[in-house]
C-alpha cells in the first residue's frame, strides 16, 4: 500500500513540474510551486587579468510558472521578483553582496503557467582565493513568498601554478558579436543536456605564467562505461596571461547518457588538467542493451516493481517497446515533441548521480537521490559540515510540500543517510 501511496504522490510532483498541467490537478495548487520562485543555481570562476582577483558569475533561472503574475490595468501580466546574492567567509561574514531586480512582462495568460518560457539572471563579484558559502534568495515581490539555496564554493589561486585551467562551463546557446567573440550565453544548468540534435560549448580560461607562447588543449569526452569518443588537441597562441577558450561539440557525436570531459593544457611551462562530468537524460528511447537496462533500473522510483521484473530479463526489443509505452501512457501532454514528465523524471536522477554518487554507490541509489528524485529540488538546504558533538548533517525543506529531511553523514566520506525519524515524511 505504501508504494502505490508513494507511487501516486510521485505521479502529482512531477505531473506539476511538467510543461502541462492538467486540469484535474489544478485544484491542488498548493503543491504545485505555483507563487513559490523556484529557481536553478549555477556558478563559474573567471581569471581576471589583474593575478589577484577572480570573477564568480553567479546565474539564476527562473520559469515562468514559478513566478507569480497579476494582470495590469492596461496590458497583458507582470511578474516581480528581487534577487539577493551574497558571499560569506568560514566565519560567516557577509563580504560581498548584491541585490537584482527582475520585471516579467507577457501578452497571453497561457504564457504566465509556462514552464518553457524562463527567466535567465546572471551577476559577477570580484573576489579573492579561499572558502566561502554562497547565499542566494529570490523573493516573489506579488506574492510575498521566497525560495533559497546555500551551497559552499572555493576559489582557486590559479597563480599558484605556472600553467592553470579555469572554471570549466557547459553553454546550451551562445551569442556572438561581428568579431565572433562571445557576448551572451545561456549555461546548461546541472552539466545536463535533453536532446541529442544541435550542438552545445565548452568555455573555459587558460592561466599561462609566460608569454607569448603556444598552448595545447586537449579535450577529451569518454563515456562512463567505455572509450574515447572525442580526443581533440587544439593549438592556441597566448598572448597574456589569461586566454579564454569555446570549444563547439555536436551533440549527434555523442550516443551514451554519461560522459567525463577532460580539459588538458599543456606548454613549456607545464601541464593542467581539468575533469567534469556531464550527462544527457532520456529523451528518446534508449538504443543499446546498457542502456536501457540503466534506464530500467533508474525507474525504480516510479514504474510498478513487477512491470519492471518483468522486462528486465526481457530482450532488448521487447524492453525498448515497454520502456517507450510506459512514459506514452504517462504523457502530460501528448500533442508536444517532449514528454516533459519523462524528461523531469530523468534529469532529476542524472543530478544525483552527478551530486550523490559516493563509494561506488551510484547517485540515485542514495537517499538523498530518491528523496531529491520522488520530490524534486529542495526550497532550502541547510548544511551543517563541521558541528561540534555530531555528524555532519543536511536538512532538507519542501515548504509547498510540508516536508522536512534530514540526512546524516555516518562516515564521514559523504555517506548521508535519512534519519530514522523522519522515514515516515516519505510516504505522508
Amino acid at each position: 500500500m505504501n508504494y502505490f501511496k508513494s507511487m501516486t504522490a510521485l505521479i502529482l510532483i512531477l505531473l506539476f513540474t511538467a510543461s502541462v498541467v492538467l486540469g484535474q490537478y489544478k485544484e491542488d495548487a498548493n503543491q504545485s510551486g505555483i507563487g513559490i520562485p523556484f529557481f536553478k543555481l549555477a556558478t563559474h570562476q573567471q581569471f581576471e587579468d589583474d593575478l589577484e582577483y577572480t570573477k564568480l558569475i553567479v546565474m539564476t533561472q527562473f520559469l515562468y510558472d514559478d513566478l507569480t503574475f497579476i494582470k495590469q490595468d492596461t496590458f497583458g501580466y507582470f511578474a516581480e521578483f528581487e534577487l539577493l546574492v551574497a558571499v560569506y567567509d568560514e566565519e560567516d561574514n557577509v563580504i560581498l553582496s548584491q541585490t537584482l531586480h527582475k520585471n516579467v512582462n507577457v501578452n497571453e495568460f497561457a504564457a504566465t503557467n509556462s514552464r518553457t518560457e524562463k527567466v535567465l539572471q546572471k551577476t559577477s563579484m570580484r573576489i579573492q582565493p579561499g572558502k566561502y558559502q554562497l547565499f542566494v534568495k529570490a523573493s516573489d515581490l506579488n506574492s510575498d513568498k521566497s525560495a533559497q539555496r546555500k551551497t559552499g564554493i572555493t576559489i582557486q589561486d590559479y597563480t599558484d601554478k605556472p600553467i592553470n585551467i579555469g572554471g570549466v562551463l557547459f553553454i546550451k546557446e551562445a551569442k556572438f558579436n561581428d568579431q565572433g567573440e562571445l557576448i551572451d550565453f545561456e549555461p546548461s544548468f546541472g552539466n545536463n543536456f535533453s536532446v541529442r540534435s544541435g550542438s552545445f560549448y565548452i568555455y573555459t580560461d587558460i592561466y599561462n605564467e609566460s608569454w607569448p607562447a603556444e598552448v595545447r588543449l586537449r579535450y577529451i569526452l569518454s563515456p562512463e562505461k567505455s572509450g574515447n569518443e572525442i580526443d581533440t588537441t587544439i593549438r592556441v597562441t597566448v598572448k597574456k596571461n589569461i586566454t579564454s577558450h569555446l570549444f563547439k561539440i555536436n551533440k549527434k557525436l555523442l550516443k551514451f547518457n554519461k560522459y567525463k570531459l577532460e580539459t588538458i593544457a599543456s606548454s613549456s611551462d607545464g601541464t593542467a588538467k581539468k575533469v567534469q562530468p556531464f550527462s544527457f537524460f532520456w529523451t528518446d528511447v534508449p538504443s543499446s542493451e546498457m542502456d536501457i537496462k540503466t534506464a530500467l533500473d533508474q525507474m525504480v522510483y516510479f514504474a510498478p516493481p513487477d512491470s519492471l521484473n518483468k522486462y528486465r530479463e526481457a530482450p532488448l526489443e521487447e524492453q525498448k517497446k515497454f520502456f517507450k509505452r510506459f512514459w506514452a501512457e504517462y504523457d502530460p501532454d501528448p500533442n508536444t515533441a517532449k514528454n516533459e514528465l519523462k524528461n523531469e523524471y530523468f534529469k532529476r536522477v542524472n543530478f544525483s548521480d552527478q551530486n550523490f554518487s559516493i563509494m561506488g554507490q551510484q547517485g540515485w541509489m542514495t537517499d538523498r537521490g530518491r528523496i531529491l528524485i520522488k520530490f524534486g529540488f529542495p526550497d532550502d538546504i541547510d548544511r551543517h559540515p563541521f558541528e561540534m558533538g555530531s555528524k555532519p548533517y543536511e536538512i532538507w525543506r519542501y515548504y509547498a510540500l510540508r516536508k522536512t529531511f534530514l540526512f546524516e553523514d555516518m562516515t564521514g566520506f559523504g555517506d548521508y543517510r535519512l534519519n530514522p525519524a523522519f522515514f515516515e515524511e516519505e510516504f505522508k
